[in-house]
């Protein structure tokens, strides 16, 4: 089902919004659907390893507030909403095309270009970033690179790999730079992309968007609806 870049910004905006109004059991359901479509979309090692890596870092989050004192379903909540959150961003980004979501900003939601591009810019460099650190770290072992010993040690010793690495992002970043000033980056810089339409699946999505969005006020006028979600 292909969706307007504008109404993946849409649902993601909504589903952060979501996580603090709906109640646990119907939040655990938007994370089953998440998994299905990230898995639908790109089944892939990347995509695994995204969602694992979200995955551990949601359980060092809820140790933490375990640590801190907070009651056990406060944190497993706490966690849900964030790793749910997280995985909204991560939909969009597996669905819709980093110039598609740049364009919708600057149309619909009328961001400066400058701004729109430097959001995306950086969402598209996260994968590349870690893509480099691979490459980076196994350059850095064929020359002798060990990160054996206690935790201080893996630390100290992988400054050998973060300088090339920011090395690396700043050549790539002076290298974008020039190509933007080449090519006469502006205000019509998304201008001569195509439109993207909207479709009859934008205005089913809109209105589950609207009609979950309104869920304090059905919640107390139609009990069925609520004891359901």
């Amino acid at each position: 089902m292909k969706l307007n870049a504008f109404t993946w910004i849409i649902i993601t905006l909504a589903v952060t919004a979501w996580v603090f109004i709906l109640p646990v059991k119907t939040v655990a359901c938007l994370l089953v659907l998440q998994l299905i479509l990230l898995l639908y979309i790109k089944r892939s090692k990347t995509m695994l390893a995204a969602i694992g890596g979200l995955g551990v870092f949601t359980g060092m989050m809820i140790a933490l507030q375990l640590l801190f004192g907070s009651p056990l379903d406060v944190a497993l909540f706490g966690g849900l909403r964030m790793l749910v959150m997280t995985l909204a961003f991560l939909c969009m980004l597996a669905t819709t095309k980093i110039q598609s979501i740049a364009k919708a900003l600057v149309e619909r939601f009328h961001m400066p270009v400058e701004y729109a591009f430097m959001l995306t810019t950086a969402l598209r460099f996260v994968p590349n970033f870690l893509e480099d650190s691979t490459v980076t770290l196994d350059a850095q072992s064929c020359r002798g690179y060990s990160n054996r010993g206690n935790a201080l040690k893996r630390l100290w010793s992988y400054l050998i790999v973060i300088r090339p690495l920011v090395m690396r992002a700043v050549a790539k970043s002076e290298t974008l730079a020039l190509s933007m000033e080449l090519r006469g980056f502006g205000a019509n810089t998304y201008g001569n992309m195509p439109k993207d339409p909207f479709t009859a699946a934008d205005l089913v999505a809109l209105a589950i968007v609207l009609f979950l969005s309104a869920y304090p006020l059905w919640s107390r006028h139609v009990p069925a609806l609520a004891g359901f979600f």
